[in-house]
């Protein structure tokens, strides 16, 4: 498999994370990639400073997702437009991770596996900053989920991904579009269907430049809480 990657930007008023996040991809990466911009509404606050970013630089491409409205549905958009075999999908203001891109892509390749997690609470990763609820929710979640399935990974609900895009494409997602809860359902979906995943370590600092949220706890407890139900009980049933 080349060394050729689709990285999917799902966007939401990232007005001022958005440049410094697409110019330091377009920088750091030094093998063939894409960029791809994707968002919901026309009203978004960084759709102006993405066409700039559009005309500046050659890998990047901006996508208007008309399937519905959601991190879940932009990523579908994104892929759809996807050239590589190979997709990496992260959050805008998420920008540490970068520095692990190159090493994540040559593990997914030479480990040929299908697809790779990345992970803010084992082998050295790290989380800080955002809402102290929702680490604290998603901390114990993830540390409850590995343990009654077992299944190796230990950050399933993170939205940083590496896969092959004919993973994405043969997962049916459910999930209803509140926040990055798809994440979580697709980390049980691929280990299900028997590809081979596996996990690499991330530092993650939460909107380190700013940008507006979308997490609401109510809404996403109950989503996410419906997916680790889900999880549990189907991967006790078939593995």
């Amino acid at each position: 498999m080349k060394k050729e990657l689709s990285i999917i930007l799902p966007i939401f008023n990232e007005r001022d994370s958005l440049p410094i996040m697409v110019r330091l991809l377009d920088s750091s990466i030094n093998f063939k990639k894409e960029i791809i911009i994707v968002y919901d509404s026309e009203n978004d606050n960084a759709i102006d400073v993405a066409k700039d970013l559009v005309n500046e630089l050659e890998d990047v491409k901006l996508v208007h997702n008309k399937i519905a409205p959601g991190v879940r549905f932009a990523v579908e958009a994104g892929v759809k437009k996807a050239n590589y075999d190979i997709i990496l999908i992260t959050a805008v203001d998420e920008i540490f991770p970068i520095l692990a891109i190159d090493k994540m892509i040559s593990h997914l390749i030479n480990s040929d596996l299908d697809f790779l997690s990345g992970t803010r609470y084992s082998k050295g990763g790290v989380r800080l900053g955002g809402s102290i609820i929702g680490s604290i929710f998603s901390r114990i979640a993830n540390n409850l989920f590995k343990l009654f399935t077992n299944i190796p990974l230990s950050d399933c609900t993170t939205g940083i991904k590496m896969m092959k895009k004919t993973v994405w494409e043969s997962i049916k997602l459910e999930s209803k579009p509140i926040g990055w809860a798809y994440s979580f359902e697709l980390s049980i979906k691929a280990y299900l269907k028997g590809f081979k995943i596996d996990e690499y370590p991330l530092k993650s600092v939460d909107r380190l430049f700013g940008g507006s949220t979308t997490f609401k706890f109510g809404p996403w407890l109950k989503e996410y809480l419906k997916w680790f139900i889900w999880g549990v009980r189907k991967i006790k049933n078939e593995k």
